[in-house]
């Protein structure tokens, strides 16, 4: 699949220069996440409280490193991070951080989780960066320019059936509230699908479909710093992102599909077909 076309007025160098700025320092975000985990994660039994107070933290100390870096290097940009940081900048471009996606896994340690780094260029997302430092894995891709994984180009998976499919299935945070829901999904992928796999990061699974690793996702409960890195360089790769009834994926939504492209059709008509089952249009 061809890469999507970059945004009218699309500041190419301008991306460039920033992603080459992020990759110029990945050893070193690479080596303070792996630090991090090991300072912070958990030994033995704790509360609900103190493991909630170490995956705040730990999003906190990631965050302001990444954060301290862009404000040097390009201090009228705008940034927002996970951690509900946020900067306004005077210029057309913002950074969107999740210093760790997959916390609960980062605070287990658990070495599945990433540090994102994406890019938008009047509120449409133009570049990403991706850092898998347990696996020593970089993703990286700016519009029209393809995805990578550590330098080498990647592209998505060949699967075009179901059947022959790894999928990664949605088990939001409300899963208790719409567990019937739940339960339908996975069961009719389950009856159609190869199988599931599921990291315990969004970011890190679309890298994966993005690389042909998996095949495709459903997921619910996303939030706007799960998809800008991971959504460009699905992109890049040749896959497909939409909502769960295939119409275009903006940004910020709350529920998303991304695929290989090839199996996305059947991906969204099982999702509408256990929706009728189950009574919500």
């Amino acid at each position: 699949m061809e890469s999507l076309a970059p945004p009218i007025d699309f500041p190419l160098e301008e991306v460039k220069k920033r992603v080459k700025s992020v990759q110029s320092v990945s050893g070193l975000i690479l080596e303070s996440a792996r630090k991090l985990q090991k300072e912070i994660r958990v030994f033995g039994i704790v509360s609900d409280s103190e493991e909630k107070d170490r995956i705040h933290k730990a999003d906190e100390l990631m965050g302001k490193f990444l954060i301290d870096f862009i404000r040097q290097n390009f201090p009228n940009d705008s940034i927002i991070s996970e951690d509900y940081f946020k900067h306004e900048g005077s210029n057309s471009f913002r950074w969107v951080l999740d210093p760790i996606d997959g916390s609960m896994n980062f605070v287990r340690g658990i070495p599945l989780y990433c540090v994102s780094v994406g890019l938008e260029h009047r509120e449409t997302p133009v570049a990403g960066v991706v850092f898998a430092p347990e696996l020593d894995t970089r993703y990286s891709a700016i519009l029209s320019q393809g995805a990578f994984k550590n330098g080498l180009r990647i592209d998505v998976s060949n699967t075009d059936a179901l059947a022959r499919s790894l999928l990664v299935s949605s088990f939001p945070t409300n899963r208790k509230e719409i567990l019937n829901e739940v339960i339908s999904d996975i069961t009719a992928f389950i009856s159609c699908g190869r199988s599931m796999r599921r990291t315990g990061s969004f970011v890190l699974d679309t890298c994966w479909v993005a690389e042909g690793v998996l095949d495709g996702i459903w997921e619910k409960g996303v939030k706007l710093w799960d998809t800008v890195a991971s959504s460009v360089i699905l992109t890049e790769a040749g896959g497909k992102l939409t909502d769960f009834q295939g119409k275009h994926f903006l940004s910020g939504q709350a529920e998303v599909v991304a695929s290989n492209g090839r199996i996305h059709k059947q991906i969204i008509d099982i999702l509408r077909n256990v929706r009728i089952s189950i009574g919500r249009n």
